[in-house]
């Protein structure tokens, strides 16, 4: 259930469990070679112009059509547990969100817990909700040889916070 709230209070919040280990999910996240492989938002595959993976460091990814840039700042790295950085783009109208990622690895599984927060509004959640959802079906592509079948359900849900 998403909940409408006040400008940029809503928080997105996804759960995926991934067939590899917590240092190869990592690694799907900050290299370019593996980012361009999966990071597809909407099918569209991305130009990485700058990827400068460390505290204060930028990135900026160009939707294949020319339409967006994705572009954000690196505020935490914690290899290979967690990656906190800005994200804006044209679905946030341009104001900085913020994301977090927690790797937790399983044995030889990972659970990615990805926090999406200062979202503006429940349309904003939503859009979000399905990007996040289209991205995180392609990465077990470039983990695993074999189809994977997710062990438990995937999680989504949009909250707000005062």
């Amino acid at each position: 259930m998403i909940i409408p709230a006040l400008d940029g209070k809503t928080i997105l919040t996804v759960k995926r469990i991934l067939p590899a280990s917590r240092d190869r999910v990592f690694r799907a996240w900050t290299e370019s070679k593996a980012l361009e492989q999966w990071f597809k938002p909407g099918g569209l595959g991305v130009t990485i112009h700058k990827l400068d993976l460390q505290v204060g460091g930028l990135f900026r990814f160009d939707l294949a059509d020319g339409r967006d840039s994705l572009v954000g700042t690196y505020l935490e790295i914690v290899r290979p547990e967690k990656l906190v950085f800005t994200w804006s783009s044209l679905a946030t109208h341009q104001k900085e969100t913020l994301v977090t990622i927690k790797f937790l690895e399983y044995n030889t599984l990972t659970q990615v817990v990805l926090t999406h927060a200062r979202l503006h509004g429940k349309a904003m959640c939503s859009l979000h909700q399905a990007g996040w959802q289209i991205l995180l079906d392609q990465l077990p592509k470039i983990l695993s040889p074999t189809p994977f079948v997710n062990p438990v359900s995937n999680t989504f849900l949009c909250d707000s916070h005062p």
